[in-house]
């Protein structure tokens, strides 16, 4: 099962799938009351790339506070379908079944009608969560040829994470490789527990959970275990 320990979860958006994600606010949690915000430090770039507001929130400078959670539910699979359990399982979530703001944190809460996703932080240790690899190293067409053909073990067995500590944008970006060639990055929320993780020599593990293909490779979906 995955872990959670936090009482704030990122909204990030992007333009569409080969864009970078932004982080453009937070859902804080403060005993059972709930709070949502924009970062307006870091919407300038989303603002360039067309991001205008969450639909439920327009004013970029209100801090929410009413029925804020209720609003993020909607966002989740309906517990009354048949296929909850799956879900849950899938996300490795079960624990947190009745925790609305951890499961959004968890499973990320995405549809296919936007482009926005939750991220928790995930900086407990130890630490189990689930993260997709960002930035998939597409243009690379002999790494990803060779990648699609393998099964999620064959392709775990040949994936490893490296600090990237030269990264112009960020010293803690951690990368993931194919054999020694770059494959994409992990998602920035989650590389200071793994860059920290590095640097306290933890035992660290990935585990490839699923990978979905189109011709090319669209997603795939580590499990990140620190101890």
């Amino acid at each position: 099962m995955c872990t959670f320990k936090t009482d704030k979860i990122y909204l990030t958006w992007k333009k569409n799938f080969d864009s970078s994600r932004r982080i453009i606010a937070i859902l804080e949690k403060d005993d059972d009351s709930y709070k949502f915000y924009y970062l307006k430090e870091n919407l300038d770039m989303a603002i360039k790339e067309g991001f205008q507001y969450y639909p439920a929130f327009q004013d970029l400078n209100e801090i929410y506070t009413n029925n804020v959670l209720d609003i993020f539910q909607r966002r989740l699979l309906n517990p009354a379908r048949r296929d909850y359990e799956d879900f849950l399982s899938y996300w490795e979530a079960n624990d947190y079944k009745n925790d609305i703001f951890a499961l959004l944190g968890l499973t990320g809460a995405k549809l296919l009608t936007d482009n926005f996703e939750f991220i928790a932080p995930h900086e407990e240790i130890p630490a189990r969560f689930l993260t997709n690899v960002s930035r998939i190293n597409i243009a690379d067409k002999s790494v990803i040829d060779e990648a699609k053909t393998l099964t999620n073990k064959e392709l775990q067995e040949r994936l490893s994470l490296i600090q990237d500590k030269n990264n112009p944008h960020d010293y803690k970006a951690i990368k993931v490789l194919f054999d020694s060639k770059f494959l994409g990055f992990i998602k920035s929320i989650h590389c200071k527990n793994i860059y920290d993780a590095f640097e306290a020599k933890c035992d660290l593990s990935l585990e490839v959970k699923n990978v979905i293909k189109n011709g090319t490779i669209k997603e795939i979906l580590l499990k990140i275990c620190i101890n």
